[in-house]
């Protein structure tokens, strides 16, 4: 065969390879030309949120999600637990409420194939196992309160994960 008639089996298979690494677990951690780790993806995405016990979000309709703990601590890659309290405008627990949390990765357009479970501890602590990280990069927790009758209620915390 000719070099022109493989240019478009080529071009076939370099596409092929661009698509299959497009959500790949691998991160921007590679080396400078000086021989000095690059700056990670994570530390130059200047939309997460740095992590903390107690990093708290006001929801449209006045109330506060903390994020009280995390483990590990911040959130990795993987399986994750957090421990969220939920207050309305007085800073008063709310309980009764339903909490859900999404994982969604917002640069690669999809969310975590793992539905994290949310337990009612009471006094207004919600805790929540199976938030599942699978590859590196932004993750944004969309949090959501259903309370009866209320409209529910968002706020997004948002975590580079490392590879």
């Amino acid at each position: 065969m000719t070099r022109s008639a493989l240019r478009p089996y080529v071009l076939a298979l370099a596409v092929a390879t661009v698509a299959s690494t497009a959500c790949s677990s691998s991160d921007d951690t590679g080396s400078s030309s000086g021989g000095t780790p690059a700056t990670s993806a994570c530390a130059r995405d200047t939309r997460k949120d740095i992590y903390t016990a107690g990093l708290a979000k006001q929801t449209s309709g006045a109330l506060s999600v903390k994020l009280m703990d995390a483990t590990p601590a911040p959130p990795a890659k993987q399986s994750n637990a957090l421990t969220f309290v939920v207050t309305d405008a007085a800073g008063k627990p709310v309980d009764g409420a339903t909490l859900s949390v999404t994982p969604f990765m917002p640069d690669h357009g999809h969310g975590s194939s793992v539905k994290p479970t949310v337990t009612p501890m009471g006094g207004g602590t919600y805790d929540v196992a199976n938030v599942y990280l699978p590859m590196p990069g932004l993750w944004r927790l969309t949090v959501t309160v259903q309370m009866p009758n209320v409209a529910a209620q968002d706020v997004a915390f948002s975590f580079c994960i490392e590879g």
